[in-house]
Formats: C-alpha cells, structure tokens, sequence
C-alpha cells in the first residue's frame, strides 16, 4: 500500500531508475514509486522528463504541482482514468436527479452536524443545538441554503467575529492550501473510477472543471478547519504548509476502520457513485469525526 507524503521544495533534477524516484539536490534520494501515495512538488524549478510523469499517473501517485506561490496549482494524472470509462461516463450523464438532490442534502447534513462538532471541541460551552437544528432542516437539494447560514456562525465562532471568508489573510490562505490539497486528490480519485470531475451534482459552474469534487469534498473541509484552527494564526509559511501536507497522514474511520486519507476518501467515493447509481442509501459511506 502507498503511504508516503513525499515534498521536494529544492531545486532539484529527478530522475527515475529501477522503478524509483530518483532526487538529486544537496543530497541523493531514492524513492520507491509503489511507496508514494502523494508527490508535492513545491519548487516549480524542479527540473523532470516527461517520462517519469507518466510513470507518476500510471504508478496512481497524486502528484500536484504548485506555482511560483508555493499554492497547489495542477494535477499529473493519466487522460483515460479508468478501462471503463465511456460507459461510467454515460451513467454519470443519466444520474437520476431525484438521486443527485437527495445526496446534496445528506452531504451538507453531514458537513453542518460535523463543523458543530468542531465548535464544540474548541468550545464548550458553544450550544451545539443550534447546528443540531440547522443539519435537521437541511432540505432536499439544500433548498433553503442552511449550508449558508450555518457557515456564517460557523468561521465566525471558530476564528472570530472579525472573520471573513473572502479576505486576504494568514487564516483564509491557510484554509485555501488545504482546500486545495483534497480538492486535488479528490479529482484525481473521480478521474482514476472514469467519471467527469466538471458535471457535480450540485456546483454546476461552467467555469469550475471540478463541480463533482467540489460538491463530494464538503464532507472533508472541516478536517481542514481544524487543522488550521491549532497551527495558524499570524503566519502562514513553510511550516504551516508543512501541518496541512500532514493531512494526508490522518486515519479516518470509514466503513467500520481506519483508514489513511486517500483510501477514505477512495472508500467515501465509491459508496456515492453506488448510491447515485443505484439510489440505495445503504451504499453510502460517510466518514465519522470522533476527533
């Protein structure tokens, strides 16, 4: 099983020889590829072949690359995801929509009843009836936007009532690294089963070529609030960087086990598109937050 969360930050040159990742920087590495689960090259002067890309996408190595920001930028991944392609695509096209509303709905439910337990955790005292409340009235499709409200109590409990979402500071940047750290692994994922990561369930944007895991990965962005809730606040360097990178390390309880990040996610993933296929709900497979 892969499961290291591998970072080049240097200027380096890779190569690869004898089925490993080969870094040449101020010192010389050897990586076996059957042991990668996550590539984050950080460094864009990091100098590689075209060759070895390929073995990235075919070796299912999430390999993301960041800009000159350090931000997460692009995805490695093989054009045709999955021998069976053409026909999950025709069954993602026919997804019945009564099936597509209903797991929106079971999704923000989820996602509200979690960032509760957030609050809670951090501070308790907070009444978690509140968000009991909102989760319980979450409607099909999410009709009456109680994603929205409770996201409004939600950052401005947990980060303060100076908090917004759309600013440009230390927190909100935290928060995008890791968004963009599942974002990328869960259009992989999709991509990788042979689904289209631009038609969601919800988000329909035509100008977000991943509407399906921006609507599937709500369920995992308190994970991150978390995460940058302990470790950020003033500063938002290398080693914050470095805790939210750490996410892929977590184990999750999924289906009964714990599971490392990109296998939950892998799990949670596949229970959906049953579901969304077959329309019985107990194909779903909802992560469970104990911590």
């Amino acid at each position: 099983m892969s499961f290291r969360t591998v970072l080049l930050s240097k200027d380096s040159k890779i190569s690869l020889r004898m089925n490993h990742l080969v870094v040449k920087s101020d010192k010389l590495n050897h990586i076996p590829l059957t042991e990668i689960g996550v590539l984050l090259i950080e460094n864009p002067n990091i100098s590689m072949s075209g060759h070895i890309l390929n073995a990235l996408a075919n070796s299912k190595i999430l390999t993301i690359l960041c800009d000159k920001n350090h931000m997460p930028c692009s995805v490695v991944e093989s054009v045709y995801g999955h021998h069976r392609q053409s026909k999950n695509i025709k069954k993602q096209i026919n997804w019945n929509p009564v099936n597509s509303k209903r797991i929106w709905q079971l999704i923000i439910k989820e996602k509200i009843s979690h960032q509760g337990r957030v609050l809670k955790s951090f501070y308790p005292e907070f009444d978690l009836e509140s968000f009991t409340v909102y989760a319980d009235t979450v409607e099909i499709n999410d009709m009456t936007n109680r994603e929205g409200h409770a996201a409004k109590v939600y950052f401005r409990q947990l980060f303060g009532e100076w908090f917004i979402r759309s600013f440009d500071d230390e927190v909100n940047a935290g928060l995008n690294y890791g968004y963009s750290l599942i974002s990328a692994t869960f259009s992989r994922i999709i991509k990788s089963k042979g689904y289209l990561t631009e038609l969601g369930v919800n988000h329909t944007s035509e100008f977000n070529h991943h509407n399906l895991s921006s609507d599937l990965m709500e369920v995992f962005r308190p994970l991150v609030d978390r995460v940058v809730f302990e470790n950020i606040e003033d500063t938002f360097d290398k080693e914050e960087k470095r805790v939210l990178l750490d996410i892929f390390n977590a184990k999750i309880l999924i289906n009964g086990k714990r599971q490392y990040f990109l296998n939950a996610v892998d799990i949670y993933v596949d229970s959906i598109f049953k579901y969304l296929e077959t329309g019985n709900e107990n194909y779903i497979k909802f992560p469970i937050w104990d911590k």
